[in-house]
């Protein structure tokens, strides 16, 4: 668990937009318990959430009933780097100011206004390493016991071909390492982004410029720009609602691959909490031989992914089989249902009651499960009456899909 921190009190920021060129400000209001990094513009409530990302062409925006907020990353990245979890702000204008064209501005003022609470929350440790890729780039997370940011970035440019930064993230590593690492474009991009209605506020005031020969503006670091990679990334990691705990590794990646990355990370990873196999046991009745989750990785409102080891010990193997030692595809369902069994348990308690199967749907095999594999349980809450839960589960090995299908289940009462 981490400790939740919010804002002491409203802090006020206020500029000018960088891709539109327009006046804006912004309210920091502390908000404990509220939920969530939460924009408010125009009385709609936008929560900082990748569910609500409508544009990713050079900066991150937001928009929800037609209220529409741009270039969010910054002061996300400040609020996420520094540990900031819970906050609403107030949005006036079109974007977020651009200020210096860091979030050094942000991060300086809320490091100096933080104010820790006493709940906590569940950070996504990631459990399983998970990535996305295409065209050269890649976004990839493995597990580690920190936040720390390998990235890498590279160009057909004759000043900067490539760069690379590896880092732990902390509040004072952020502050001095990536705060103060500004928004970066190469001299001959210039007219053409004006052409497509971005950088309309810009100028060596708030962005770093780059020609054949060198940086045109003085640089705060030598590899200011791979620097700024890693403030975008986090400004966009944000967007997953948790604190994220793992190793991640970028190359050549943007705002279209961040929110890429964060989607799966939402939808398919596995980043606690964690429930163990005496917990397990208490959800649960199945026993040796017929118990077939080892752990369970991840647990939100509507997804859990659980791990069952498959060993040359499984009592099935004896008559399933001598010589060809394949688990039973009805057991690989039963392994997927029980993960839903207790994820569903856990949430909504089930003393004095157990699961029994209503349906089996659609299911598909396409892989045998042999000795030595580990399983990987995915199941997701479709459908929850007052006694039927409907659920869509999977199971793969090695990011191979094994066997799938719609399960229904009776929740009755013993």
């Amino acid at each position: 668990m981490k400790s939740r921190f919010t804002v002491l009190k409203p802090i006020q920021f206020e500029g000018t937009g960088l891709h539109t060129g327009k006046p804006s400000r912004i309210t920091v209001h502390p908000a404990s318990g509220y939920g969530g990094i939460i924009f408010r513009k125009d009385g709609v409530e936008i929560p900082a959430r990748y569910e609500f990302v409508t544009e990713t062409s050079r900066r991150t925006v937001l928009e929800r009933d037609g209220v529409r907020i741009e270039t969010v990353e910054h002061i996300l990245s400040a609020l996420y780097g520094l540990g900031i979890t819970d906050a609403i702000i107030e949005v006036e204008g079109d974007e977020i100011p651009a200020m210096d064209g860091s979030a050094l501005p942000f991060a300086q003022v809320l490091y100096e206004n933080l104010m820790e609470w006493e709940e906590k929350v569940h950070p996504y440790k990631i459990m399983l390493p998970i990535g996305v890729e295409g065209d050269g780039r890649k976004v990839e997370a493995t597990p580690h016991p920190q936040l720390t940011i390998a990235a890498a970035i590279r160009y057909d440019h004759p000043f900067l071909p490539s760069q690379f930064i590896e880092l732990t993230i902390t509040p004072d590593t952020y502050l001095r390492e990536i705060a103060p690492a500004r928004t970066y474009a190469f001299v001959e991009e210039v007219e053409e982004l004006k052409g497509r209605g971005l950088a309309a506020g810009g100028s060596l005031e708030n962005a770093l410029v780059i020609g054949r020969d060198g940086y045109v503006n003085e640089p705060r670091f030598p590899d200011e720009p791979v620097r700024h990679k890693v403030l975008d990334l986090l400004g966009d990691l944000a967007l997953l609602g948790r604190p994220f705990v793992g190793r991640i590794t970028a190359v050549a990646a943007g705002h279209s691959l961040h929110l890429e990355f964060v989607k799966k990370l939402a939808e398919e990873g596995a980043g606690g909490p964690v429930v163990e196999l005496d917990e397990i046991k208490k959800l649960i009745p199945h026993r040796y031989p017929f118990l077939l989750v080892d752990r369970i990785i991840h647990m939100d409102d509507s997804r859990a992914v659980g791990i069952k080891q498959i060993t040359a010990n499984e009592e099935f193997f004896q008559g399933h089989f001598p010589h060809y030692a394949v688990m039973p595809g009805v057991l690989i369902v039963e392994a997927i249902a029980q993960v839903g069994a207790i994820a569903f348990f856990k949430k909504f308690g089930g003393e004095g009651k157990m699961a029994f199967f209503a349906g089996i749907d659609e299911v598909r095999f396409k892989r045998q499960v042999k000795p030595g594999d580990t399983l990987i349980l995915h199941i997701k809450l479709l459908r929850k009456g007052s006694r039927l839960v409907k659920m869509e589960g999977k199971a793969l090995v090695n990011d191979e899909t094994v066997a799938s299908g719609i399960f229904t289940a009776i929740i009755a009462d013993i």
